[in-house]
């Protein structure tokens, strides 16, 4: 894809107005209608974004997050629809993050019966692209040594750790670092006291030790994606492809101590969710990237995106006018 075709890929902020407007039933017929529709909406950027990925790097297995619920096979009022299950994909994550949460409240919510959850975020100064990898090696084997140490000290951690990694587009640098979800202050505090003693140069200040929740608001730091979605061109495309590389085989979460999550089915590769604004009637819709929307092989389509963009835009222009 060329610079000029990248540019045809609207990289503007694609989420819709209805973050500041009041939604009424004269834009959505349900809720599981306005659903359907920011569903259609984050799948047209993903796609726009896969896209870049995939030109910048030829990675072929970015292609596998464009076709991630492409085709939706309904069943009287339920749509079916197949699951990528990728880190690049906004869906995937966005359903991880909510199984992570399913599975982990509970046991969270016991644990701090016994003693407060706190929230610890630890870093170190930021890389180039090229020692990403290794850094992220230099900064699992630290917790690790920092780990045992406690334990040696009589001090067991309970908790679980997730690996984040942004990047600094203005000095084109990489950051990654950890969030950790802790039991106890004391606990949460010395692992940030023996943190600094590994990383001599890292700035006390940016070492957070936050009381944290256990309501699914509260867990969703520690549970969301490893990295924020910065694609807007082809230099954060690249960055974010140097980002999942070094990713590559890691686990950016996991959990330590005796915290163990709920049983859980298999992460699931199909999706299927009940609509009860739909015709009941069996049909086969695909996704159509221009609409933002599903269409059938009759040219009917499934959400009425256009419409629905149409009336957002109308009633924010009546708002202004008031």
């Amino acid at each position: 894809m060329s610079n000029k075709d990248t540019l045809k890929y609207n990289f503007s902020n694609n989420r819709s107005l209805l973050d500041t407007l009041e939604v009424t039933s004269e834009i959505f017929k349900s809720k599981s209608h306005e659903s359907l529709y920011r569903s259609a909406i984050r799948k047209a950027r993903n796609n726009e974004k896969v896209k870049v990925l995939f030109d910048v790097s030829g990675y072929k297995p970015y292609w596998k997050a464009f076709h991630c619920n492409e085709v939706k096979f309904q069943s009287e009022k339920e749509l079916k629809g197949s699951l990528c299950r990728k880190r690049w994909c906004n869906h995937c994550n966005r359903i991880r993050t909510a199984e992570l949460i399913k599975g982990y409240q509970q046991p969270l919510q016991q644990l701090s019966t016994q003693d407060k959850l706190y929230m610890v975020t630890l870093t170190a100064p930021t890389v180039k692209g090229r020692q990403l990898k290794s850094e992220i090696e230099k900064r699992y084997k630290a917790f690790t040594k920092v780990k045992d140490r406690l334990r040696k000290q009589g001090l067991k951690l309970n908790g679980i750790r997730k690996l984040e990694v942004t990047y600094n587009e203005n000095k084109d640098f990489f950051h990654p670092h950890f969030h950790f979800l802790i039991q106890g202050e004391k606990e949460a505090y010395r692992l940030r006291k023996e943190w600094l003693i590994e990383y001599t140069t890292a700035d006390i200040k940016a070492q957070d030790v936050t009381e944290i929740g256990t309501t699914a608001k509260d867990l969703m730091e520690i549970f969301k994606y490893a990295t924020k979605d910065i694609v807007k061109d082809e230099t954060t495309a690249l960055a974010t492809h140097v980002i999942f590389q070094a990713l590559m085989g890691r686990r950016s979460f996991q959990t330590f101590g005796v915290i163990r999550k709920v049983k859980t089915p298999k992460k699931a590769k199909i999706e299927s969710v009940e609509h009860d604004w739909l015709e009941s009637k069996y049909d086969i819709w695909y996704f159509n990237q221009d609409e933002k929307d599903y269409d059938n092989v009759y040219g009917e389509m499934l959400i009425g995106t256009s419409y629905i963009e149409h009336q957002i835009k109308e009633k924010t222009r009546e708002i202004h006018e008031k």
